[in-house]
């Protein structure tokens, strides 16, 4: 039966918590209200602007009480672009918060003990500002123009974008170059709703330690010989060492397709984690802070010491893989096939010995010849494994599970799985990957 609401216009609420996409939870007789922009402890005036069967959405008026770790903004796109959260919380805070996301995922989901995480931790990042090596723009038509920039919060609606404080000073500096040139390239804005326009995304990356500079344009269907040469005219002062094409020509919002064209440069950058080198192309994925992806692989790699032979699932161009092939057997089993071809040259490239397999990880484990591992590492995207990985996991023998996750509430779903194959959570550990946004990177070890 749908609750009836008697809330003024205006009211005032206690703020209790803070969602997974960073809103302010109010837990009220009236049910849960989320509200945009408010932090945990602060006492608001909000306005109701949505009614659904189970919550509410309201939107922020004026803060009557607030938080000690409040501060003002640094980007002025900010509450306008989706990109960032948590930039009216100081950085402690932004701690404290991530590290109550992971806890309440972890028992509230996973069903786990709330005394394993008394003393769960946070890593800070070393930078909190431009740390960003990867930037994905989509481009629209906007007032007659073609611009880029990054979606307003929870809509396809293009917030125009001229610099973004969390990413690279260099991409903040190739985007200043691009953008003027933008109505130059005889390419109209992408329209998602009707798969019309050409040009749909800018990718812009760099090597935080090595200053090399990638710029990809991400285009629905292919271009003619004098588009091209006009499009590399007009941006070869953008100042990237390698100019791309991606061809992604399938409705939706996936942003990269399968093919990728080299216009100018290698159509890699390199790039240098600790002591092991890197090239990065178009679509490899890659952690976006380079400096706290050291951090987080030395970590996993210390847990990992005492493995022999070592699986890794979803193991990407071979950034962790680098760490733990230093002193184990490993294994690496990966889905796309580029990312599997980038990893075996990267490998290479740091003299390491590794067996890099590409395909699903729930087909190759199974064709496997050699399955004495001692360990497994795993480091799925957003959605966490597939499901049937803790079974074959299970099935192996293998002992000891590291798990890597950028999504608390999927690592608290596959661990609580996990556990009902008898692997015991034995430590867990966040280090934040996304300063300014609720986003945050999870390590958990299980032993059986």
């Amino acid at each position: 039966m749908r609750r009836s609401f008697t809330l003024k216009k205006w009211s005032e609420f206690k703020i209790n918590n803070l969602s997974s996409v960073g809103a302010g939870i109010a837990r009220t007789d009236n049910g849960i209200i989320f509200i945009n922009g408010a932090l945990p402890g602060e006492i608001v005036q909000a306005e109701i602007i949505s009614r659904k069967k189970d919550f509410s959405i309201a939107k922020l008026i004026k803060v009557l009480q607030e938080s000690d770790g409040r501060i003002i903004p640094k980007c002025k796109y900010y509450g306008k672009c989706g990109g960032c959260q948590l930039q009216h919380s100081d950085y402690n805070l932004q701690l404290e918060l991530k590290i109550n996301l992971v806890r309440d995922a972890m028992t509230r989901l996973g069903g786990f003990d709330k005394n394993l995480f008394e003393n769960l931790t946070c890593e800070p990042s070393p930078e909190i500002w431009n740390y960003r090596n990867k930037a994905a723009f989509p481009v629209q038509n906007l007032r007659g123009k073609v611009c880029a920039g990054f979606y307003k919060s929870g809509t396809h609606e293009l917030e125009f974008i001229k610099n973004c404080p969390v990413n690279a000073k260099n991409l903040n500096f190739m985007l200043k170059d691009i953008l003027p040139e933008l109505n130059n390239l005889n390419l109209d804005g992408y329209n998602e709703r009707e798969h019309k326009g050409k040009l749909r995304h800018l990718i812009l990356r760099t090597g935080i330690n090595t200053n090399e500079k990638l710029l990809s344009l991400v285009l629905n269907g292919k271009l003619s010989g004098r588009n091209i040469k006009n499009l590399i005219s007009r941006l070869q002062n953008s100042e990237a060492d390698t100019i791309t094409i991606n061809h992604n020509s399938k409705p939706g919002n996936t942003i990269l397709g399968n093919y990728t064209e080299n216009l100018t440069g290698s159509g890699f950058i390199s790039e240098m984690l600790d002591d092991f080198k890197y090239k990065i192309d178009t679509t490899s994925f890659f952690q976006v802070n380079t400096h706290q992806a050291e951090n987080l692989f030395k970590y996993v790699a210390q847990n990992s010491y005492s493995a022999k032979n070592i699986l890794e699932l979803y193991s990407g161009v071979g950034s962790l893989t680098c760490y733990l092939a230093k002193n184990s057997n490993v294994t690496s089993i990966e889905e796309w096939k580029s990312a599997v071809n980038m990893a075996r040259k990267n490998l290479k490239a740091n003299n390491l010995n590794v067996n890099a397999l590409c395909g699903k990880s729930e087909d190759v484990i199974n064709d496997l010849e050699n399955k004495n591992f001692d360990l497994v590492v795993l480091d799925p995207p957003r959605d966490g494994c597939d499901r049937i990985i803790p079974e074959v996991i299970n099935k192996s023998g293998i002992k000891k599970i590291i798990y890597v996750s950028c999504n608390p509430a999927t690592l608290a779903r596959d661990c609580k799985i996990f556990s009902g194959h008898d692997y015991k959570l034995i430590s867990i550990k966040s280090f934040d990957m996304f300063p300014q946004t609720v986003h945050v990177e999870t390590v958990a070890v299980l032993l059986k």
